[in-house]
């Protein structure tokens, strides 16, 4: 169950957009004794053995995050890992023959808006040193995906089509993939108290909320006071914290925000997080979406389906034409 504050910190750069694994086979050779230096190579080019231990690495902490099961044998995983890879370089390794290059504003960017998922830097740099990597590796890696998608958006994806009769007939033979749940949109101050605090303290942040409260109930703006005085990682946003279903937050919080009547402020709530006062910005009812409503997201996920499809194909071309070997199995 989820705490109001908690995010997940979601890396972009981690797979890349349009491509699915693959479970092709590449002739592996299997390794005996140590692991070996290189995972593969790829018409001379190397994926290291250390960053294919990374990206495996990244797989089973996002499969760990969404709750699913760790398999019992990794050697599909890895083979399908590797046949990844494998594609990602040769579509590169394309995208250098055709001049594609990424233009350094475009990594600072993109590390910049990494950078701000952390505190501070020393948790950003943190971060890096647990997935075993360096800044000149990662930009490495941002530069390699910019290219690919690049040439993806340039040569693939202009060929393919979106279809109106195939929308239809995916949201007709889907319609449990429509059913939206109920759903609240809101913000939240919150001010923290320690597991250990003693009523003194506990005292204290009730005072100092119940005064914020005054002044909301004055006139004030709730996301203004939000951005002053909460201790949320929410703060910068007003304490925006989305829509959210029931289930996600834990149930005192929960059950408050969904009592509420848009535009209602609580009074304090108490979580083991601290106090609480929680704004309700809008209250979607649990419905069946229209047609109408999911026509483009339909279309756009149909199209990048049909996408993945042609980047596979297109990956095979390269891989009939390319001298690879592969070390792992």
């Amino acid at each position: 169950m989820q705490h109001p504050c908690s995010f997940k910190t979601i890396v972009a750069f981690a797979a890349l957009m349009v491509l699915s694994i693959t479970s092709a086979s590449f002739g592996d050779k299997e390794a005996s004794g140590q692991a070996p230096v290189n995972a593969a190579v790829v018409n001379g080019k190397p994926i290291t053995y250390a960053d294919f231990q990374r990206e495996l690495g990244l797989y089973y902490a996002r499969l760990k995050s969404q709750g699913g099961q760790m398999p019992e044998g990794a050697g599909e995983i890895k083979s399908e890992l590797i046949a990844e890879m494998i594609i990602r370089e040769l579509i590169f390794q394309e995208s250098v023959k055709k001049g594609i290059k990424v233009g350094p504003e475009f990594i600072k960017e993109e590390i910049s808006t990494l950078q701000q998922r952390f505190a501070d830097r020393q948790q950003f740099e943190g971060w890096l040193a647990s997935m075993n990597m360096s800044e000149a590796q990662l930009k490495e890696q941002i530069y390699q995906r910019q290219a690919i998608r690049t040439l993806i958006d340039n040569e693939i994806a202009p060929t393919v089509k979106a279809n109106e009769a195939d929308s239809k007939a995916f949201y007709q033979n889907n319609p449990n993939a429509f059913k939206r749940p109920e759903e609240v949109h809101a913000q939240h101050i919150l001010i923290k108290i320690e597991k250990d605090a003693d009523e003194k303290q506990k005292a204290e942040a009730r005072k100092s909320l119940l005064e914020l409260k005054k002044r909301i109930d004055a006139g004030e703006d709730f996301g203004q006071i939000a951005k002053s005085h909460s201790q949320c990682p929410s703060a910068p946003k007003g304490g925006d914290l989305g829509f959210f279903t029931r289930g996600r937050m834990v149930p005192a919080f929960e059950k408050v925000a969904f009592e509420l009547k848009p535009g209602g402020v609580s009074d304090l709530v108490e979580t083991q997080f601290g106090y609480h006062l929680i704004k309700v910005l809008e209250h979607r009812e649990a419905k069946t979406m229209g047609y109408e409503e999911v026509q483009a997201q339909i279309a756009a996920h149909l199209r990048n389906l049909k996408i993945r499809a042609e980047v596979l194909r297109y990956a095979e071309k390269l891989r009939k034409a390319a001298k690879i070997e592969t070390f792992v199995q």
